[in-house]
């Protein structure tokens, strides 16, 4: 997310990168800025990154956010002007999403979802 029209200016960058492979997490999230604690860590002798630097991790393959999570958190924020309806496009593509991800999230471990959906006939 850039604040200016030529994108020289970063506030912050949600990252998804798949098999990453250097430690870091695919999903993450990178704030550009300064951290005041950040500051207090380094006075103290740690050897501390940046804020740019740090890799937050932001729920892995399956759970990340989406699209649509930062459309809303600009908007919420307000850090943009939404239009018309920007509300109901958003929850569509969310849902897409997250069956998508639900989806995958199943055949990776069908056992687990056999599980549960058992105990879901069972309580009925």
């Amino acid at each position: 997310m850039f604040v200016d029209e030529d994108c020289q200016v970063c506030l912050c960058h949600f990252d998804y990168e798949r098999d990453k492979g250097n430690g870091y997490p695919e999903a993450h999230l990178q704030i550009h800025g300064s951290s005041p604690a950040l500051d207090v860590l380094r006075g103290r002798g740690a050897s501390v990154k940046a804020l740019d630097k740090l890799h937050f991790p932001v729920g892995g393959r399956r759970f990340r956010p989406s699209l649509e999570d930062v459309i809303e958190f600009l908007v919420v924020e307000q850090l943009v002007q939404p239009r018309a309806g920007w509300q109901r496009v958003v929850e569509q593509g969310r849902e897409k999403f997250q069956e998508i991800q639900l989806a995958a999230a199943i055949r990776r471990h069908p056992d687990i979802a056999r599980r549960v959906l058992s105990e879901m006939e069972g309580a009925n």
